[in-house]
């Protein structure tokens, strides 16, 4: 992969990931958990398992990719994650592995933001996403911006008039041992 060849040459970094290019953060910190340090996704592709926005049709076959991941104990296929529905609303089904979940050893060696907007699409379906990290055992912090008193933000964030605002809110995390 072309993003594993470049991460090679660069060495350590931080990666910031928004929306569709969610899934290649997860891929990369699986693949070199040593050289990426951490990972910031601003509203990752979600939720897992399935599409929420535009149809509800499967997709990320391995939860949060449609690339293997090192999953422990290891697959086989696909179905060995063992898909359940553990909630079901109007906006999105929340599909996770069946419990217990296998765990993502080499990505759990990464910290991760996952950074949510109040009124993005994302808003009502990010969490499932963490869930599926957590379960892996993936270190995860999750804020949500209207939590932290930063309002009417949506999926483009970092293009808004207080993205200062949220930069700051990145770095202090980045800053806290990343």
């Amino acid at each position: 992969m072309a993003g594993t060849e470049l991460l090679e040459r660069t060495g350590p970094i931080i990666l910031v990931t928004h929306s569709q290019s969610g899934p290649l953060g997860w891929i990369l910190g699986d693949a070199h958990p040593t050289l990426v340090k951490a990972i910031v996704a601003l509203e990752p592709s979600g939720p897992p398992f399935q599409q929420a926005v535009f149809a509800s049709t499967p997709t990320r076959v391995y939860g949060i990719t449609d690339v293997p991941l090192a999953f422990d104990p290891p697959i086989k296929s696909v179905s060995d994650l063992s898909p359940v529905v553990v909630e079901r609303t109007e906006h999105y089904t929340n599909i996770q592995q069946a419990s217990p979940a296998r765990c993502l050893p080499r990505l759990a060696q990464v910290p991760v933001l996952v950074v949510t907007s109040e009124s993005g699409y994302h808003a009502v379906y990010d969490h499932c996403t963490v869930q599926f990290l957590r379960d892996a055992g993936v270190q995860v912090t999750h804020i949500r911006l209207e939590a932290i008193g930063i309002r009417g933000n949506g999926h483009m964030m970092f293009m808004e008039r207080n993205s200062d605002e949220i930069a700051r809110v990145v770095e202090g995390w980045i800053s806290e041992d990343k």
